[in-house]
Parts: structure tokens; sequence; C-alpha cells
């Protein structure tokens, strides 16, 4: 059998790296374009209390603007009642049952004590509110 290649042929091959500098770049472009939104649901300014910041997976968020609007799970409520059907069903499906209130410092007092009478009523084991944390003293 002859051989009919040179003997100082190289076999074909790729170059990768433009492909891990574009794949670079486009990590870079996404890390720094993206925009991470902290809370769901309505813009408040929660009121301020001391203690520790405690975050707990599962839990269902609840919020409540000034005006009195409620927010739950993309869902904007006008009233405290308008809230009932969605919070027993996501309290039926929840796991742990807990139920945390955010309201705006402004808002009226009636509005989250109602929800959280509400999330009791419907079977929430922990129903509590919102708060931001203080900083301590000297920090």
């Amino acid at each position: 059998m002859m051989d009919f290649l040179p003997k100082d042929a190289r076999k074909p091959s790729i170059d990768i790296s433009p492909l891990v500098d574009v794949i670079f770049l486009l990590v870079i472009f996404f890390a720094v374009s993206t925009t991470f939104r902290e809370g769901k649901g309505l813009p408040i300014a929660l009121p301020e209390a001391g203690g520790t910041p405690i975050q707990i997976e599962g839990t269902l968020e609840i919020t409540i603007d000034k005006e009195g609007r409620i927010a739950f799970r993309d869902q904007v409520f006008e009233d405290v009642e308008a809230l009932r059907a969605p919070l027993e069903e996501a309290l039926a499906a929840s796991e742990d049952k807990r139920v945390v209130v955010g309201g705006d410092e402004d808002s009226r007092y009636g509005v989250p004590v109602k929800v959280l009478a509400m999330a009791r009523e419907l079977g929430a084991k922990s129903a509590n509110l919102k708060v931001r944390v203080a900083p301590k003293d000297g920090s």
C-alpha cells in the first residue's frame, strides 16, 4: 500500500480560542447588563425595627403599599377579601405555611392587621410583619 501524504503533513484542527473569547465576552455582557429586583409586588418603604434579619425559603410574601393596595404573587388586589381565595390556595399548597406581610411605613394600620388575621384564619402556622432591620450603634 502506498502512502500519498507527505511525511510532514498535519491533521486538520479547529482553533477554538476565538470561540472562548466570544463566550467570555457574552458572560461579561450578561453579568453587567442583568438587573436584580430585591422584592416582589408593590414598591414600599418598610418601617424600621431592631433585631436580626431572617430570610426563610418557602415563605408566602404579601406587600401592602401606602394606598392600601395588596400585592401577592404578581397580582394586585384593591381590598383584603379579594386576597382570600389566592391566599387560601397558596397556603393549601405550601408545606411551611409561613406568611410575611410587608407594609409601607405610611400605610394604614388596619390593612396589614386584617391580612395577618386572614392568614391565620386560613391556616398559616406563622404570620409576621416584615420590617427593615435598624443598624446597630457603632456600625
